[in-house]
C-alpha cells in the first residue's frame, strides 16, 4: 500500500528508463459507496524533454503504469507510444480537490479533514482505500514521519466507501443515502461544522422536508446566515415546513425588512401565526410556545379526530394530545392519543374529556421559571397556554424548554 504524500513529486519513467516527468496529481472519477481506482496520472513536464504539445503538464492513462515504488512510478511503454488523452467528464484531482478539504464522515457523523490518503489495490485495481485524518497524516506530508521513534502516533483511517466528501468528489445533489438517513440533529451538527459555503450547498441538496428539519436543530445565529445564502423560493419553501415556534425565533434574529420580506412570500396560515407570536418575550409562555397542534370540537368524534390526525401530522413535530376547544376557541380539555386508541370510533371527545381530570393549563403571560415548576410538578411533557379569556393560543412542550435553557445543543 501507498500515501499519495509519498507519491506526488515521484519521477516517471517510460520503458527506456527515461525520465519523462514527475507525479502532480492523480486522476479519478468517484462513485458513492464505492473504491475509487485511478484513472490518470497528472504529470509535471521533466525540464529538457518535450512533451504532448508543448505543455507544461499532461495526463497518462494509468493503464500505462507497470510499478509504483516510493520513488519511482515505471510505465509500461516507451514515451513515443503513448497515446496522451486527457481525462473525458468530470473528474477529481486526489491532490488538488480532496487532500486539506473537508469530509463528511457518515458513520461517525461528523467532519473531518484529509490529510493524506491511503491507496492500494482492490480487485486487481489500484485504488482509493481509506482517508487519513490523523497528525501522523500531516508529520507525513511534512517529511516529518520520522520524528515519531517509536511509533506512538496511530493513523486514523475511514474507509473511503464510508465518506460523503463536501468538495469536488461528488455533487451534493447526488448525495449518498447513508447521509441522507442521517437524523436532522446529527446533519445540523455537520453543517455547523463545515465553512458557510459547504453547509449552505448541503442544505440546498436536501429535499423541502429534510432541510426544514434539519435548519430546525441549527443554531439560530448560523440559521440565519443560511436563509439568506438560498435562493429566496427556496428559503420560503424550506421555513415553510419549520414548526411555527422555531419560525417565530428565526424571523426575531432577521431585521425587520428580510422578515418582512420572507413572511410577504408565505402569506398563509402558518406565517400569520407567527408574525403574532414575534411580540412575545422570549421567556414567558407566549414567546416559548408553538401554535403547532391538533384541536377539534367537543362533537367530534375520535374516527373524525384520527382522520384530522393523519391529516396535519405531516407538518407537526410530534403529537402527544389533541386540545379540544368550543366554538369560540376556548380551551376544554387535552385527550392524550393513548386515550384515544383505547376509546370507541363513535365515541365524542366531549364524552371522553368527562372521564379526565381536568388537565392544568399556562397563562400566556407565565414566565419560563414558573413554566418548569408547573411542568415539573404536573408531570407534563405538553402544556396548553390560554390567553386572557381562556382561548387556546398555544402549547409548550418540555422541547420548547429545553431549546431556551440550551440554545446552543
Amino acid at each position: 500500500m501507498a500515501y499519495l504524500s509519498k507519491l506526488l513529486n515521484t519521477k516517471i519513467t517510460d520503458s527506456a528508463d527515461k525520465v519523462i516527468g514527475r507525479l502532480k496529481d492523480v486522476v479519478i472519477v468517484p462513485k458513492s459507496g464505492e473504491y475509487a481506482p485511478l484513472l490518470f496520472l497528472l504529470v509535471k513536464r521533466n525540464g529538457g524533454h518535450a512533451s504532448p504539445a508543448g505543455k507544461e503538464d499532461f495526463f497518462i492513462s494509468y493503464d500505462y503504469v507497470e510499478n509504483i515504488a516510493r520513488d519511482e512510478i515505471a510505465l509500461k511503454s516507451p514515451l513515443s507510444a503513448i497515446s496522451f488523452q486527457p481525462p473525458a467528464g468530470e473528474y477529481v484531482l486526489l491532490g488538488n480537490d480532496v487532500l486539506d478539504q473537508q469530509i463528511v464522515d457518515v458513520e461517525g457523523a461528523r467532519v473531518v479533514r484529509v490529510n493524506d490518503l491511503r491507496l492500494g489495490l482492490f480487485e486487481n485495481r489500484m485504488c482509493v482505500l481509506g482517508i487519513d485524518i490523523s497528525f501522523k497524516g500531516i508529520l507525513r506530508r511534512l517529511g516529518l514521519a520520522g520524528f515519531d521513534v517509536f511509533d506512538v502516533l496511530k493513523v486514523n483511517l475511514i474507509d473511503w466507501r464510508k465518506t460523503q466528501p463536501v468538495k469536488g468528489i461528488l455533487k451534493l445533489d447526488t448525495m449518498s443515502k447513508d447521509l441522507i438517513r442521517l437524523h436532522p440533529a446529527d446533519l445540523a451538527n455537520i453543517i455547523e461544522d463545515l465553512s458557510i459555503k459547504h453547509g449552505s450547498r448541503l442544505v440546498k441538496s436536501l429535499d423541502t422536508e429534510t432541510a426544514a428539519k434539519v435548519m430546525e436543530e441549527i443554531e439560530p445565529a448560523l440559521q440565519k446566515v443560511l436563509v439568506n445564502r438560498l435562493d429566496p423560493k427556496q428559503a420560503a419553501q424550506i421555513v415553510s415546513r419549520m414548526s411555527t415556534d422555531e419560525i417565530v425565533d428565526l424571523l426575531k434574529l432577521l431585521p425587520k425588512e428580510e422578515a418582512s420580506k420572507l413572511i410577504s412570500k408565505l402569506a398563509n396560515v402558518r406565517f400569520r401565526k407567527a408574525e403574532k407570536l414575534i411580540r412575545y418575550d422570549d421567556d414567558i409562555a407566549g414567546g416559548l410556545m408553538t401554535t403547532d397542534f391538533v384541536s377539534a370540537g367537543p362533537d367530534w368524534t375520535v374516527e373524525r379526530t384520527v382522520d384530522e390526525i393523519r391529516r396535519v401530522s405531516p407538518l407537526m413535530r410530534s403529537i402527544l394530545y389533541v386540545y379540544v376547544v368550543d366554538a369560540e376557541g376556548v380551551f376544554q380539555g387535552a385527550i392524550s392519543l393513548r386515550r384515544l386508541l383505547m376509546a370507541d370510533a363513535k365515541d365524542q371527545l366531549a364524552d371522553l374529556l368527562k372521564s379526565l381530570s381536568p388537565l392544568p393549563k399556562l397563562k400566556i403571560t407565565d414566565h419560563v421559571s414558573h413554566i418548569i415548576n408547573f411542568m415539573t410538578k404536573y408531570d407534563l411533557y405538553m402544556s396548553a397556554v390560554v390567553d386572557e379569556s381562556g382561548k387556546l393560543v398555544g402549547v409548550v412542550s418540555i422541547d420548547d424548554i429545553m431549546r431556551y435553557l440550551h440554545p446552543e445543543a
